[in-house]
């Protein structure tokens, strides 16, 4: 495997045994830090230094003898526990964005899911998401990812409600399909709360009904999803618009465009992913992708309607050796550092302190190796 530029998980041992759940990590000698009691907390200690902290005395908090876990989280990051040995650090005041998963469950079958969905019943992880978004308190965005977060409908509701007034400069991204928004009521409850420090990320992968359901695998999802851009544009809903190239609509990025420029409100930005190789995306990556070259033109138009519309576009997971010059400006380092990484290639490019990447998933049979830029 490739090594990330961030690890996040790691094979923990803790002097007693930890259930499954958000804890605070605190690093030893650091007391500026609280959480208030929101989270419980488990010390973290090099590894060389674990006896000589048994032989100080008993101590009623757990503890974890880990170097590796030590010299990767600052003090107050938050570690979700598996009870199988396992923490992997959910909130990290290192990474270059964190993003929360509230639940596995979804109303969509997207044939590229990198999450594919489950219908266990895991209300908990809303439950978890609040206490350690207010525990860790943010200053930056935090990610809300799923499953379909709005499916939790008015208990969301109340999760956007206790994080905005335990952590009020925390923002949130909240990545949904935008489906539930067909109950107007509900995009109304949203919209109240949709102030400056809430943006929602909503897909519409065609403007013809037909590819769009065939994508996300769910018959009536676009008019849901349709309705559902009105309803929330109207609530005063700050909007993304997301759009996934693949070979089932290509010919759909500029109609995509033009329809979401003309009908919908409140749309502060359009974005343009390239599909990362994991989930249900692997196994239908030879009916999906389609290298970016084959459809540059496309995306240049697209990106010039975007700019003449006065809206911000941005092409997120694309390495800049992938794209036409025409279109790196547009380009972001949009890959979270936990499943980022750069091969070896890469190291003598004057490009790479300004470029996404790859994808670790990419290795082997998905990777497109770099191409020299010119």
């Amino acid at each position: 495997m490739v090594n990330a530029v961030r690890r996040d998980i790691f094979a923990v041992q803790s002097d007693s045994e930890l259930d499954p759940g958000c804890r605070i990590l605190r690093k030893a000698g650091n007391t500026t830090f609280s959480s208030d009691g929101l989270l419980d907390e488990v010390l973290v200690l090099r590894e060389d230094s674990a006896f000589e902290y048994l032989e100080s005395g008993p101590s009623s908090r757990p503890f974890i003898a880990s170097t590796e876990l030590y010299e990767s989280i600052e003090d107050g990051d938050v570690g979700m526990f598996t009870g199988r040995g396992n923490v992997r650090v959910i909130l990290s005041r290192r990474a270059n964005h964190n993003t929360l998963l509230v639940t596995e469950r979804c109303d969509n079958r997207c044939s590229f899911c990198s999450q594919p969905p489950k219908q266990n019943n895991d209300d908990w992880l809303l439950t978890q998401a609040a206490m350690a978004l207010a525990a860790f308190g943010s200053e930056e965005t935090v990610g809300i990812s799923g499953g379909e977060p709005l499916l939790y409908g008015d208990a969301f509701v109340k999760f956007v409600d206790f994080v905005q007034k335990s952590s009020p400069k925390t923002d949130l991204h909240v990545l949904s399909n935008g489906r539930a928004f067909y109950d107007s009521s509900f995009a109304m409850k949203i919209g109240a709360r949709a102030n400056s420090n809430i943006t929602f990320g909503i897909p519409l992968y065609a403007s013809l009904a037909d590819i769009h359901d065939e994508l996300v695998g769910a018959s009536g999802a676009f008019s849901d999803t349709v309705k559902g851009l009105i309803n929330a544009g109207n609530a005063g809903i700050p909007i993304e618009l997301r759009f996934i190239p693949t070979q089932l609509n290509l010919d759909e990025i500029v109609p995509t465009i033009e329809f979401v420029l003309r009908c919908f409100s409140n749309v502060i930005q359009i974005s343009i992913m390239n599909l990362e190789p994991t989930g249900w995306a692997r196994k239908n990556w030879s009916n999906l992708y389609c290298d970016p070259s084959v459809y540059s033109r496309d995306l240049e138009r697209g990106v010039r309607m975007v700019r003449d519309a006065g809206l911000p576009v941005f092409l997120f997971n694309y390495p800049l050796c992938h794209l036409p010059e025409e279109l790196r400006d547009a380009a972001v380092k949009s890959i979270s550092d936990w499943k980022n990484f750069y091969p070896e290639e890469c190291d003598d490019c004057e490009l790479k302190q300004s470029c996404t990447g790859y994808f670790s998933s990419s290795q082997g049979k998905f990777h497109e190796s770099p191409r020299k830029i010119l």
